[in-house]
């Protein structure tokens, strides 16, 4: 029967593990050497690849026919090492080593081996957590799950030792990889991670090359002789295992043949280890520090500290942590198995659903609330023992920022705008739409460039892939005009997704994800101007003041509508303000006075046109926006449906083809379908709770030109905020 493993896929060492379905308790699984870890190094001999403790060897002594550590390097589309002739990428490089594991467990197991969990940094972007994906696909593993290496080490720990409301700082200083997370056990057996942090090319291998760099000094200092690259390969075989007993020790002698001298005896102290590698754990501090910011926290609130990754054994690591915090770390957990187990455990649960992301907009910028129970004065409990594995659960975080390329408000420069802010629950998907608009004189492709990081500046984010979008219509309809609907997200695995549709099609778009082009120089410069003259908007605004509208309703479209008018620009804007429900009036002509506009809406009043819905606006917005030229829109807001709404569909259909673009705004008992009905397109129709209503009027304000912050999209579009239902 085939089971499933967790695999910690490690830059130094690799591990296996299962839930024992006799114990239920996640267990090593060792290698047919009865090891269990393995080496993460392959030898090639006459082309075919070698693993192991002889490998591992080999490689220390600098045989050319080995590679190691091509982990730091997965994500990169390139060749790592030439063996015999053959290129190999470190995909392909962590694919061999995928299929060794597999074999090598399904041997010692007795079953075939078909789903597993694998573990991978949680700095990881979403091309090496790709790789990482392909890798394992690619020798018949069926990923079940992506997890971070710190939440699977959680896992592991929460199961032996649950603390209902820690909040553990896991420090996992890994061979090359380096990651800090904040992690809190709340009740029901659930962790969730809340803030990571992370180097992927900072790890215990550059312990081991500053060590060598000390070395070869002293090397230098006994024999007079310069460096040479077979000083070098002595030196660097020998700096490992000098690494490993100094921690157990204050110094280690040691004696090895230099070429072109002879034997040389070295010694080399801890303290001097130490010294020459503060900075690379001044390094991990900092990134310490940058977690608890992110969470709004100081160090007294860190309940735990634990530690994973063979390279936490460093005594310097320990003690540097307690100066750092004030207590010391805990050592619950092996520092080469948790991460195993952890992820054996996760390969016992059921997949994840999306959650929606919830985003305020303050100001015009994205922010997530902040968990205040990090904080609050909650009694840690003690630690308790979980009876099944089957009784724990992690929530994983975006370490990432998700942003795109746009232009910024005055078209002056490029910015990184971004969608899903980093550590935000996933997986998760935007919970807006972004709409992009072109017309019949533009190509029948799109491209979007979509970036990992939050710097304003787009070339100091990672550009992880420029998408090509193609099979546009143009539609006749509106004047040429399509609307293209992009939808963004982060699957459970931490990889990045974009699909698009058309208009109100229910298919997706072809699109494609293409390498970024190696010169972006372009995204540097000022984007290409636009005509000078702004081109003059018009907007209508039809609220429904009918009987079901009396009281907060009102109330609450009075401020979104005035927050709406606050966001525009009234140098070429005009406005206008009219009310509906047994009959229709103007109370605000078209005007580009702002404070005219604030007025009329203060003085709407429930029932001010009947507490009825026999009427419908649009051939009162039709006639004031007919007389004007530019761009016109007419925003509609109603808490429900009017009673000739078939007429009221047929008039707003009429706006449409006058070139008039409409937008609906339900809310309270609003159908999404008359909603939807009597808007333009669908991206248009928002049906939102009524504490959303600023929100919705804000989303249209980004979408609309001349709205405070308006940022056009890179091909020529401008994007829009929209509440997918």
């Amino acid at each position: 029967m085939p089971v499933s493993i967790g695999i910690d896929l490690g830059t130094t060492f690799s591990a296996v593990a299962w839930v024992n379905p006799r114990t239920g308790k996640p267990e090593i699984v060792p290698n047919t050497q009865d090891k269990k870890i393995t080496p993460s190094v392959i030898q090639f001999i006459n082309g075919q690849p070698v693993f192991g403790d002889e490998a591992a060897s080999a490689y220390a002594a600098g045989d050319t026919g080995c590679v190691g550590v091509f982990k730091r390097r997965m994500g990169k589309n390139e060749t790592y090492a030439t063996i015999d002739g053959k290129a190999y990428t470190p995909k392909d490089l962590s694919a061999l080593l995928l299929g060794h594991l597999k074999a090598e467990a399904e041997a010692v197991l007795g079953d075939t081996i078909q789903d597993a969990v694998i573990t991978v940094p949680a700095y990881f972007l979403s091309d090496e957590r790709e790789d990482t994906l392909n890798a394992a696909e690619s020798v018949g593993l069926k990923v079940k799950k992506l997890i971070d290496e710190p939440n699977a080490a959680s896992l592991a720990y929460g199961i032996n030792h649950w603390r209902e409301n820690a909040n553990i700082l896991v420090y996992d200083l890994g061979g090359g990889t380096f990651d800090v997370t904040l992690v809190r056990m709340v009740k029901g057996g659930n962790i969730i991670t809340v803030v990571t942090e992370g180097n992927q090319t900072l790890g215990g291998k550059d312990w081991d090359a500053q060590l060598t760099t000390l070395l070869l000094k002293k090397v230098k200092e006994e024999t007079l002789l310069e460096e040479t690259p077979e000083i070098l390969t002595k030196i660097k075989g020998i700096s490992e295992d000098i690494k490993r007993r100094l921690t157990t020790t204050a110094h280690v002698k040691t004696s090895t043949n230099i070429p072109g001298y002879g034997n040389v005896e070295l010694t080399i102290t801890q303290e001097e280890f130490e010294s020459a590698t503060a900075g690379l754990l001044d390094r991990t501090g900092a990134l310490c520090q940058a977690v608890l910011d992110g969470a709004g926290i100081d160090k007294t609130h860190i309940t735990d500290i634990l530690l994973v990754g063979g390279s936490t054994r460093m005594p310097q690591v320990s003690t540097y942590l307690t100066a750092l915090f004030g207590k010391k770390p805990i050592t619950h957990v092996h520092p080469d198995e948790a991460v195993a187990l952890g992820a054996a455990i996760q390969a016992t649960k059921e997949e994840d659903k999306y959650a929606d992301l919830s985003i305020s907009m303050v100001d015009g910028k994205k922010v997530t609330k902040r968990d205040t129970s990090l904080t609050a004065k909650h009694k840690v409990k003690d630690a308790t023992k979980l009876a099944s594995s089957d009784l724990i659960m992690i929530r994983e975080s975006t370490a990432h920022a998700m942003g795109m390329i746009a232009v910024n408000a005055d078209a002056a420069s490029y910015i990184n705008d971004v969608i899903i802010p980093a550590n935000h629950a996933r997986p998760t998907r935007a919970a807006k739409a972004f709409t992009f608009y072109t017309s019949p004189s533009e190509d029948r492709i799109m491209d979007i460039y979509v970036l990992q990081g939050e710097k304003e500046r787009p070339l100091d984010n990672t550009i992880y892939a420029r998408y090509i979008i193609s099979g546009l219509r143009h539609n006749n309809d509106t004047r040429g005009k399509t609307t293209i609907r992009v939808q963004y997200s982060y699957d459970k695995n931490g990889i990045i997704q974009v699909s698009a549709r058309q208009e109100k099609d229910m298919h997706d778009l072809p699109i494609r994800k293409e390498p970024v082009p190696g010169d972006m120089s372009q995204f540097d410069q000022p984007p290409p101007q636009q005509s000078s003259a702004a081109e003059q908007l018009s907007v209508v605004l039809a609220v429904d003041v009918s009987g079901s509208m009396s009281g907060q309703p009102l109330d609450d479209s009075k401020r979104a509508m005035e927050a709406f008018v606050k966001q525009m620009d009234f140098s070429h804007t005009h406005m206008g303000i009219v009310v509906v429900s047994d009959s229709t009036a103007v109370v605000c002509d078209l005007t580009d006075n702002a404070n005219k506009c604030i007025k009329a809406i203060n003085s709407i009043t429930c029932g001010q046109t009947g507490y009825g819905n026999a009427a419908h606006p649009f051939d009162t917005l039709k006639k004031m926006l007919q007389k004007v030229g530019g761009q016109r829109v007419a925003i509609i807001l109603a808490d429900g449906e009017w009673y000739g709404k078939d007429i009221a569909i047929r008039a707003s259909k009429s706006c449409n083809h006058a070139g008039i673009e409409t937008a609906g705004i339900g809310f309270g008992d609003a159908d999404h379908g008359f909603i939807r009905d009597i808007s333009s397109n669908e991206a248009n129709a928002l049906l939102v709770p009524q504490s959303h209503l600023t929100q919705a009027f804000g989303s249209i304000a980004q979408s609309i030109s001349g709205g405070k912050g308006d940022k056009k999209d890179i091909s020529g579009g401008t994007d829009i905020a929209t509440w997918d239902n």
